[in-house]
């Protein structure tokens, strides 16, 4: 069966299902699927790469060597 074929049949499926909790899992499960190649961020994923340039930008880091301490000092804990 080619891919045209499969198309078909599963949109012979659903037009005929009402069941809006089947419907939006499988709109779900489409959205998730890589068809362009290129990468959608969500809205809260690119708030927190905002939220990590605005930290650059304004000085708020810490090296990798004081983050490796601090995660063996949580650790130890």
């Amino acid at each position: 069966m080619g891919a045209l074929e499969i198309k078909l049949e599963i949109f012979d499926k659903l037009k005929n299902i009402e069941d809006l909790s089947l419907l939006e899992n499988i709109r779900n499960l489409l959205k998730n699927a890589d068809t362009s190649g290129v990468y959608q961020f969500e809205e809260h994923e690119l708030d927190m790469l905002r939220e990590g340039e605005e930290d650059i930008k304004y000085g708020r880091t810490i090296s990798q060597e004081d983050l490796d301490k601090e995660d063996l000092e949580w650790l130890s804990k």
